[in-house]
């Protein structure tokens, strides 16, 4: 399998192979000074011209906890979204064109108190939500292509005290959402978005650690056209410890979030939002995975044959070998947690491959001492950016949170344009080389929308935000994926989700 050393290509055999412990290093990555002429971002546009889009949606899930399906009397809870549309100078030459259009937010159900639509390129519009509903943010016309949207929430004391993240994505026939546990206090809120007019079923599975779990619950869910339905995720799969859920829609789209938060008695755990990007394949990669403490990766088989599952991690100075469990069996329809914790402190990329489809993600958990308040991340997996990838970053006006752009190049040697724009809306781009399977971080200071133009190879990134104050640390990580462009975005092509399929990627 490409990219691995060939002692660890998939084998069935009566017991595993160990795996040696040599590494296979590559050198750092290096971030290159680049033009700011126009033309610098378009190098990579190639094949048949497309028309630009002239409407593009994305759902930002709301405050997960309110509005749960027969529940009632929940508390309180206030999340902030923004949207922006890609400066020219990250978009391939023939994408923007013309004037006019506009982006705006809209409520899901309708209502809201919302900014004034953008009228500019790159420029940010944001708010808060603090109703039970989602936000539809919608770029029309000329502001259309590369539109993008995000959700935080940032609680500092209390028994919610965490920093979560979310990316908003257009809705998805089929999502798979790797996430969730069964500590004491831990919830996992499901909340499905949908952006359309008409109403659609949708139908649950769930993996766990023992195989497929049924419930009744979990089938023929109706949501309502432009409306969204919460639902906790205890309802339908219990006191499963490893859950990893599939989300299947008929007759339409939702925009599906898993929201998984902890409370151990009185102590605040954290929490963060799990999205899916990507359907099941052989290979699965996961960008901007910062382990320091407890890190554990999860990997599902939504199929009935046995994977073989080999995983690695991906370093600035080279892929290196899991010091347990990089090589492991994993039952079809069924999950395993993996433990990275002992891994040395630092940002990684996580490879993981199977002989057949697999989902994966990892979740870090950082927690000064036995006792303490904590916070959770839950890094996913994302796929290649063929084009264009971005998001505006969450406002936290300055107050001590680090954000950066974590880059990972599988396979050989990649190169990207990284287009930031500042608080008063002035674009600048740098190119960034990273060496084959390896991790390049790039930092966001003063920035208020990010925007990734792959130049060469296979790239994908993440974002991670943290901030320490005297009860620890917060973190949340927000994965990117390919905005659309153009009307028939080909990196946007819905992937089926069968057992046999290809895998997600290249």
């Amino acid at each position: 399998m490409r990219g691995f050393p060939p002692g660890l290509a998939p084998v069935r055999a009566a017991t595993l192979v160990a795996v040696g412990t040599g590494l296979i290093l590559g050198a750092t990555s290096l971030p290159e000074p680049v033009s700011l002429a126009r033309g610098a971002a378009s190098a990579q546009a190639t094949g048949p011209q497309a028309d630009p889009v002239t409407l593009t949606r994305a759902v930002c899930p709301g405050p997960e906890a309110l509005g749960v399906e027969g529940l009632h009397g929940s508390s309180a809870q206030t999340v902030s979204v923004a949207a922006a549309s890609a400066p020219a100078l990250a978009l391939p030459a023939g994408t923007a064109t013309g004037s006019g259009g506009s982006l705006m937010f809209d409520g899901l159900p309708a209502g809201g108190a919302w900014p004034g639509p953008a009228s500019l390129r790159g420029q940010v519009i944001s708010g808060p939500v603090s109703t039970a509903r989602s936000a539809l943010a919608t770029g029309s016309g000329a502001m259309a292509p590369g539109t993008a949207a995000t959700q935080w929430s940032w609680t500092k004391t209390g028994t919610s005290r965490g920093l979560s993240t979310a990316a908003c994505l257009p809705g998805r026939a089929s999502s798979w959402l790797v996430g969730g546990g069964a500590a004491p206090g831990r919830l996992e809120h499901l909340v499905l978005a949908n952006p359309g007019p008409n109403p659609v079923t949708v139908d649950l599975s769930t993996l766990g650690v023992r195989g497929r779990i049924e419930s009744p619950d979990a089938q023929g869910l109706v949501v309502a056209g432009h409306s969204r339905t919460v639902i906790l995720l205890d309802a339908i799969a219990g006191a499963e410890p490893s859950p990893v859920v599939h989300v299947t829609v008929r007759g339409g789209t939702v925009a599906a979030t898993l929201s998984d938060t902890w409370l151990d008695g009185v102590v605040p755990r954290g929490g963060d939002d799990v999205v899916s990007l990507v359907a099941p394949g052989r290979e699965q990669v996961i960008p901007g995975v910062p382990v320091d403490g407890r890190a554990v990766l999860r990997v599902g088989v939504p199929g009935d044959i046995e994977a073989v599952v080999q995983s690695r991690v991906l370093t600035p100075g080279g892929p290196k070998v899991l010091p347990a469990g990089g090589v492991t069996r994993v039952a079809g329809g069924s999950t395993k947690d993996i433990d990275l914790s002992s891994l040395p402190p630092g940002t990684y990329a996580v490879q993981v491959r199977g002989d057949v489809p697999v989902v994966a993600a990892v979740m870090v958990d950082r927690r000064r001492a036995a006792g303490a308040g904590s916070d959770l991340a839950w890094p996913v997996a994302t796929p290649p950016i063929r084009a264009l990838a971005g998001m505006p970053l969450p406002a936290f006006g300055g107050q001590g949170v680090t954000q950066r752009l974590n880059l990972v190049a599988t396979g050989e040697a990649a190169s990207v344009l990284v287009t930031t724009v500042d608080a008063v809306g002035r674009a600048g781009a740098k190119k960034v080389a990273i060496r084959a399977d390896s991790v390049s971080t790039v930092p966001l200071s003063g920035v208020t929308s990010v925007w990734v133009t792959p130049l060469a190879g296979i790239v994908r990134a993440a974002v991670l935000s943290s901030v320490t104050d005297a009860a620890g640390i917060l973190l949340s990580v927000t994965p990117m994926a390919d905005l659309t462009l153009t009307a028939t975005p080909a990196p946007l092509r819905q992937l089926a989700d069968q057992p046999g399929a290809a895998p997600a990627g290249p």
